[in-house]
């Protein structure tokens, strides 16, 4: 899943009342049965407390971006097409030519639970020219029409409330193997401090059927090692070096180039494994772990000197990578894991090197049970 498809959903919503802008809102841009639509908070539409009952449509500026730090190019509005101010959420039917006809089809599902992944987009009032992604998980299924999730990570706004401003109306998707799922609507994030453990969304259950978007009943529940996922967080990091920092502590000599093309690989895994989910990730990490750790084991009871060749610094990635994709193939007969091509697989390896899981040398091996 790329951050362009998520760029393409998410549109900015401003509110030009008496020639003045005195709102920033996000929506999503959704293809419906009839026409394209877009789905928000009812403060983006409406004010904050209602405060524009009588709002009309040319006070309403929708723009979007075709992909991240594009120009904006503006999304006519047709109709205020559906509202609700209790639940906060508001349905503007638009006028958006689908020319390369790559506009992503959004289903949606009711049928999420607790610390189901979820990731939404949307313009902080902060950085009002640039949408940005933030993961988060579920922190309870739907109740009365609403449910919460929280920032991934014990993450948190910076500068709380003020960072949170712009995000109300952004769609909370729920990737679901290769599928993209609209479960809700942003509404708003409670507190002070904008600590994230309360971001309140509306769910789709009464919207979808205005828009005729298909409700998923089953989920195809990607997520399949539980265990491996569980024994990840438990691991303790005692070598706490980068990538860079342990191949300099094997040799300090080692080519400039060559050091910038695996800081290069690492940061190119790292965005195409950013839309992995979380849970699904840490499981292929924990396998890879395990597998390496017995790999490294070997190499430093074969290299007892502390200086490595650039060849035995590389001929070790590849073991790793080696390994790492036997493993995910043997344990792939009892657990379903997302597709990763070998390329992917080194990078991912060097990811764990660089987090501080496996290294070149004895500091980079940790105590089994």
């Amino acid at each position: 899943m790329n951050e362009d498809i998520l760029n393409r959903l998410c549109v900015r919503i401003i509110l030009k009342i008496d020639g003045n802008y005195v709102s920033l809102g996000t929506g999503t841009l959704l293809k419906g049965s009839d026409s394209f639509y877009v789905v928000t908070a009812h403060h983006c539409v409406f004010g904050d407390n209602n405060a524009y009952p009588n709002i009309q449509i040319d006070e309403i500026i929708i723009e979007k971006q075709a992909s991240f730090n594009a120009p904006f190019a503006p999304v006519t509005v047709l109709a205020i097409t559906a509202s609700d101010f209790k639940n906060d959420w508001a349905l503007i039917k638009v006028n958006f030519e689908n020319h390369d006809g790559l506009h992503p089809e959004i289903s949606t599902t009711i049928n999420f639970e607790r610390d189901d992944e979820v990731i939404f987009t949307g313009f902080q009032f902060i950085n009002k020219d640039e949408s940005r992604s933030f993961k988060s998980t579920v922190q309870n299924a739907i109740s009365g029409n609403e449910f919460r999730i929280t920032l991934a990570d014990k993450d948190t706004f910076k500068s709380g409330g003020d960072h949170a401003k712009g995000l109300s109306g952004s769609g909370a998707f729920l990737i679901d193997g290769k599928r993209l799922l609209l479960v809700g609507i942003l509404k708003n994030v409670k507190g002070d401090e904008a600590l994230n453990d309360d971001i309140k969304c509306c769910s789709m259950e009464k919207i979808a059927p205005l828009i005729g978007l298909e409700i998923c009943q089953k989920l195809l529940n990607s997520f399949a090692d539980p265990f491996g996922s569980k024994k990840f967080d438990e691991i303790i990091i005692t070598d706490k070096r980068n990538l860079m920092q342990k191949i300099l502590a094997v040799n300090t000599d080692f080519s400039e180039t060559k050091m910038k093309r695996l800081c290069r690989q690492l940061a190119l895994g790292k965005a195409e494994l950013e839309f992995i989910q979380e849970r699904d990730m840490s499981a292929i990490k924990y396998r890879l772990f395990e597998e390496c750790q017995e790999v490294l084991e070997d190499f430093v009871d074969d290299n007892i000197g502390t200086v490595l060749t650039q060849e035995q610094i590389e001929g070790l990635i590849q073991k790793f990578t080696d390994s790492a994709i036997e493993i995910i193939e043997i344990k792939s007969k009892m657990y379903r894991y997302p597709k990763i091509d070998n390329n992917l697989m080194r990078k991912i390896v060097l990811d764990l090197i660089n987090e501080c899981y496996l290294s070149f040398d004895k500091e980079g091996l940790y105590a089994t049970e």
